[in-house]
């Protein structure tokens, strides 16, 4: 991890001796104390650009469907005045669905950029930031690829098209494989994408810090992950944590919001959209994208300090391991 500013090349100096000392943890807390001003600054912004995106990203996918909240809210008016009951179809659920899944691409791109950005502010190398980039754009589509996979195959062998309704396929098409296939491919799936995503945890400060391309950060990560069992036990150590750390920002600052929610439904039904049914949407949106902003403020910065001070501690570890050893005089 760095310790002053950073060399001319832009590659952030070796932790000094005294911190070679420190665990992980406290030496990233010493490194927030020091610089935490900086890299909460650094993604407080990066969190008001990812909102301002995100916000023109939703602004587009509202577009996109407005003619189906349209379609919905004529419907339900014209319900209303047969005295009927209203429930919107279920292929127009299925188109905002569409459009949703279109529009997640570019709403996990904006929480790349922020994370690239923050990681290359804890290690002072700005200068990789496309590269930072590249690894977090190469590792989500390889960790997901096995989930995808496992949720089609199980899709394809358990699911059916029947009357342009999808239906679970009877146990009897399969008989004794039903459940295999049901909870096989998907279970298999996740448990790869985990193994993948625990080797690859390092590759952004990787390549931060020691100047490589994507795919070679991805190697280097791998190798310094399952280099070893203390490897491989102390990013567990360092990273389950973390995760759970975010979880529970975010979820504690979503139950803080969640008071909120009645209030910004019914600003946006008053002075938002005619169309009721997107005003609710909105509304209901707001409060959970101020959370997971907020959550990202708190929790990336030292997320990103404790696992690049594990990437040079690991780093330090294996090349002791590997130095020769010096010959006895004669």
């Amino acid at each position: 991890m760095t310790k002053g500013p950073a060399t001319e090349d832009g590659v952030p100096r070796r932790e000094r001796p005294a911190d070679e000392g420190r665990g992980v943890v406290r030496t990233a807390f010493a490194v927030l104390r020091r610089d935490g001003r900086r890299l909460f600054g650094r993604a407080a912004g990066v969190a008001g650009s990812a909102g301002l995106g995100g916000l023109l990203v939703t602004a587009v996918g509202f577009a996109a469907a407005w003619p189906e909240f349209t379609e919905m809210r004529q419907g339900a008016l014209q319900a209303r005045a047969d005295e009927d009951s209203y429930a919107p179809e279920g292929s127009r659920v299925n188109i905002l669905w569409l459009i949703l899944l279109v529009c997640l691409p570019f709403l996990i791109l904006l929480l790349h950029l922020g994370c690239a950005a923050i990681q290359t502010a804890a290690v002072r190398a700005s200068g990789r930031f496309r590269a930072v980039l590249g690894v977090y754009a190469l590792r989500g589509l390889l960790v997901w690829a096995p989930v995808v996979t496992g949720v089609l195959v199980e899709e394809a062998f358990t699911t059916t098209l029947f009357r342009e309704h999808t239906v679970i396929v009877p146990k009897w098409e399969y008989p004794g494989l039903f459940a295999v296939l049901r909870y096989g491919p998907p279970l298999l799936g996740a448990a790869i994408a985990l193994l993948l995503r625990l080797g690859w945890t390092l590759a952004p400060a990787v390549a931060a810090t020691e100047k490589l391309p994507p795919l070679a950060a991805l190697r280097r990560s791998w190798s310094l992950v399952w280099g070893g069992a203390a490897a491989w036990f102390r990013t567990v150590a360092v990273a389950l944590p973390l995760a759970a750390l975010t979880v529970s920002a975010y979820l504690l600052l979503h139950q803080a919001a969640r008071p909120l929610r009645s209030g910004t439904v019914s600003l946006f039904l008053d002075r938002g959209p005619d169309n009721t049914y997107a005003a609710y949407v909105a509304g209901l949106l707001a409060p959970i994208a101020v959370a997971l902003l907020l959550a990202g403020v708190l929790t990336l910065p030292p997320a990103h300090t404790a696992f690049a001070v594990l990437h040079q501690r690991l780093v330090t570890d294996r090349e002791r391991r590997t130095a020769p050893t010096a010959l006895p005089r004669p």
